[in-house]
């Protein structure tokens, strides 16, 4: 679906989820320092997570919203919120800071963890689904 409609839905959504990534990073980086970029590595989860839960929902008609809100929500919402850019960014610092072995942890742990947080948004709405 590419349009007008979803140009917007994807505009609004972005602005938002980027506002969210501010609000975190913010609290986050309070919270723990900025010695290590908890911030992004905890974004990067709970988006990959949220996005799991959403394709799901999506996917098997669990939620009653079409195509527009789906964009909204993921190309939108999610793609504002999560950071992959900002993510490399990290890894590069980390490397430039000596710091070799935090930055793999980083990286690979990233993606790993990424990877099972959106399984775990899957089988979340799966199991509850199922019930």
């Amino acid at each position: 679906m590419i349009g007008w409609q979803a140009a917007l839905a994807v505009l609004a959504g972005g602005g938002i989820g980027s506002l969210i990534r501010y609000v975190v990073t913010f609290g986050v980086t309070q919270r723990l320092g900025a010695g290590f970029p908890w911030s992004t590595f905890i974004i990067n989860l709970t988006g990959s997570f949220v996005i799991g839960v959403v394709a799901e929902i999506t996917q098997t008609r669990a939620f009653a919203g079409g195509p527009l809100l789906r964009i909204f929500l993921m190309a939108g919402v999610l793609g504002g919120y999560t950071t992959f850019s900002t993510f490399a960014f990290d890894a590069l610092n980390l490397l430039n800071e000596r710091a070799a072995l935090l930055a793999l942890i980083y990286a690979t742990g990233s993606v790993v963890l990424g990877v099972a947080a959106a399984f775990g948004g899957i089988v979340l709405v799966r199991a509850f689904s199922a019930a």
